[in-house]
C-alpha cells in the first residue's frame, strides 16, 4: 500500500482515489473523490505526485550533459 504526502501534509492513498475533478473551469484547487470519504481538495501539484505514484504519467529521468 502506498501512500502519497499532499502539500497540507495530509497523506492520501492513491489506490483509494476514485475521481480527480475541478469543480468549475476557472477552479485552482481540484476535488478528489475517494471510497467511502467526502471529496477533497487538492493542488494540481498534489495531482502529480498522486499520477506519478499510481503509475499513470512517467517519472522523467534527468539526462546529463555529459
Amino acid at each position: 500500500m502506498t501512500f502519497v504526502e499532499l502539500e497540507n501534509g495530509d497523506w492520501i492513498n492513491p489506490d483509494s482515489v476514485e475521481l480527480m475533478y475541478k469543480p468549475t473551469s476557472d477552479a485552482v484547487l481540484l476535488k478528489v473523490t475517494m471510497d467511502h470519504v467526502d471529496p477533497g481538495t487538492i493542488t494540481d501539484a498534489d495531482r502529480i505526485r498522486i499520477l506519478k505514484t499510481a503509475g499513470f504519467v512517467r517519472i522523467k529521468k534527468e539526462k546529463s550533459d555529459e
